[in-house]
């Protein structure tokens, strides 16, 4: 935790929390898009803008569908979608199903095709098939990423911001 004096005199209780470094575009999670949001984390939402606008932020249909689904009105989701309108988006077509399928049937060996959900596959699909990175804050693609050629990123250390 990180105890430093704010420029308007108050004391900062942000934690030290370092996120990830990318080179390049990488498909953002619904779950990133979330903690970055979240008040208490300033500098992530930094980091997240910054992100964004060196274009290396990337959104797909299902996180799309998420991150509206969020929203408490008509108005607010109309506006929470025309702003995702802004971003690349990764393509999510119809032969993205059989590849989740697939992976969900590779994560049976240890049982984990009960732990991931359907959604998780098919970003995760998505994200293979378009050879970009998933940004992540989620240990379901740590496990698509042991059976398929995923590149996952933690957007933060696993666990980083569960005691905040």
């Amino acid at each position: 935790m990180c105890r430093s004096t704010a420029g308007n005199g108050t004391l900062s209780t942000e934690p030290d929390i370092e996120p990830v470094s990318l080179d390049r575009p990488a498909l953002f999670d619904t779950g990133v898009w979330t903690w970055v949001r979240d008040r208490r984390f300033p500098k992530l939402a930094s980091w997240f803008n910054a992100q964004a606008q060196e274009g290396r932020v990337l959104v797909c249909d299902l996180i799309a569908l998420e991150l509206v689904r969020m929203t408490p009105n008509e108005s607010r989701a109309r506006d929470v979608a025309a702003r995702l309108d802004a971003f690349e988006s990764v393509p999510m077509g119809t032969d993205l199903w059989p590849r989740a399928r697939e992976l969900q049937t590779l994560l049976s060996t240890d049982g984990d095709h009960r732990r991931v959900p359907p959604v998780d596959l098919l970003i995760g699909a998505a994200a293979e098939k378009a050879g970009v990175p998933l940004v992540h804050y989620d240990r379901d693609y740590e496990r698509l990423a042991r059976v398929s050629a995923l590149e996952q990123r933690w957007f933060v250390p696993d666990g980083a911001l569960a005691a905040q």
